[in-house]
C-alpha cells in the first residue's frame, strides 16, 4: 500500500469539500462517498459553530479520486472499502473512517440510509466489486457474494477509471483487445475504460469502413478510408475518456504506460498540478503537458488501428 499516495489523495478529497463550502458558515462538516462497481453516491452534510444542520449543499466532485483512493487502498488479503465518511473542521483538520466490512444501506451500524429514491449496490455489484478487489475467505463477509463478472449496464470506475461513465448498455460489444505490443498495459488503471471507449465509439460510428472506403447501406452515409475511420474513433475516444476530466486522468494514462514499459518518461511531468482541467494545464505547463497528450494519444492510435481492421475485415 503506498501510504504516501493514500494521505495525498485524502487531503485532495479534503481540500476539495472545503472549497466546494466556501461560501457556507460551516464549522464541521462531513463527505460520505459510497462506491460499489458501477454504483457511486456521494453527498455532504455540515453544521455550523452552533450545532445547526446546513441544507441543500453542493457535493463537490470527488468520485475520480474516490475510485483511485480504494485502488490504492486495495489489499490482495483484505480487498478494498465500499464505503467512506471523511469528517473535517473548518480549521483544516480532518478524519477519515473506512467501510470494507459492512453492507452498505442495509447495516443499522452504517452511516448511510437509504430513502428509497437512489440507486443501492445489488448483490451482482458486490460480486463485480469482489472480482476487481478481491479478498481472502478469512476477510470475506459471509454477506459478501462469490466474486463474478460485472453486471450488464455497469462499469467498475476502478477498472475502468476515466471511461467509468461510458459504460457499455446491456449486450454491447465487449471491450476492444489490447494488441500483443500493448500486453503490458493489461489491467492498468484506465486502460481498460479506453479498450471500452475504443469498441463503444467503433460500433456506434454511422460509417462501416473498409481500405477502399465502402460506404454504409444508409444512402446520405459519408465514405470514409480506413485511416478516417481510424481517426475518427480516435478523437471520440479521446472526448470520451480524457478530454472530460481533470488533467490528473491523463498523467495517471501516461504513468501507467510508463511503468508497463510502454512509453518513455516525460521530464517534469512531477510539476503539473493534477487538479487542473485539461485546457488549463495545456496552458499552465506547455513543454509538458502535450508531451504527454501526444505520447497517450500514440498508444490510443495503436489500440484503434487494430481494433478498427479487425473489425472491417470480420
Amino acid at each position: 500500500m503506498d501510504v504516501a499516495r493514500q494521505q495525498h489523495l485524502q487531503d485532495q478529497i479534503a481540500a476539495r469539500v472545503a472549497g466546494s463550502l466556501a461560501d457556507v458558515d460551516w464549522a464541521e462538516a462531513t463527505l460520505f462517498v459510497l462506491q460499489v462497481a458501477g454504483v457511486r453516491r456521494a453527498w455532504v452534510d455540515a453544521l455550523d459553530a452552533v450545532g445547526s444542520a446546513k441544507p441543500d449543499l453542493p457535493t463537490p466532485d470527488v468520485d475520480d479520486l474516490a475510485a483511485e483512493l480504494r485502488e490504492v487502498m486495495a489489499d490482495p488479503e483484505r480487498g478494498t472499502w465500499f464505503s467512506l465518511v471523511l469528517t473535517l473542521t473548518a480549521a483544516g483538520s480532518f478524519t477519515a473512517r473506512f467501510n470494507g466490512d459492512r453492507r452498505v444501506f442495509d447495516d443499522p451500524a452504517s452511516p448511510f440510509e437509504a430513502t428509497g429514491d437512489e440507486v443501492v449496490p445489488s448483490d451482482a455489484d458486490y460480486a463485480a466489486d469482489l472480482a476487481r478487489f478481491p479478498r481472502t475467505e478469512k476477510y470475506r463477509p459471509d454477506w459478501l457474494p462469490a466474486a463474478g463478472p460485472a453486471p450488464a449496464g455497469s462499469a467498475d470506475p476502478a477498472t475502468a477509471g476515466p471511461a467509468a461513465d461510458a459504460a457499455s448498455p446491456a449486450g454491447a460489444v465487449p471491450p476492444a483487445a489490447l494488441p500483443s505490443s500493448l500486453a503490458g498495459l493489461d489491467g492498468r488503471w484506465g486502460w481498460s475504460g479506453v479498450l471500452t471507449s475504443v469498441a463503444r465509439q467503433t460500433a456506434t460510428s454511422p460509417v462501416s469502413s473498409s481500405p477502399a472506403g465502402a460506404p454504409t447501406d444508409e444512402p446520405d452515409a459519408p465514405e470514409l478510408t480506413l485511416t478516417q475511420l481510424e481517426r475518427r474513433v480516435r478523437d471520440a475516444v479521446v472526448l470520451d475518456v480524457i478530454a472530460p476530466h481533470r488533467v490528473g486522468t491523463l498523467l495517471r494514462l501516461h504513468a501507467e504506460a510508463v511503468d508497463a514499459g510502454v512509453l518513455p518518461a516525460v521530464d517534469a511531468v512531477g510539476s503539473v498540478d493534477t487538479d487542473l482541467g485539461l485546457e488549463e494545464a495545456r496552458v499552465a505547463h506547455p513543454e509538458v503537458v502535450p508531451v504527454v497528450e501526444a505520447a497517450v494519444a500514440s498508444v490510443v492510435d495503436v489500440v484503434v488501428a487494430e481494433h478498427v481492421q479487425a473489425v472491417v475485415a470480420d
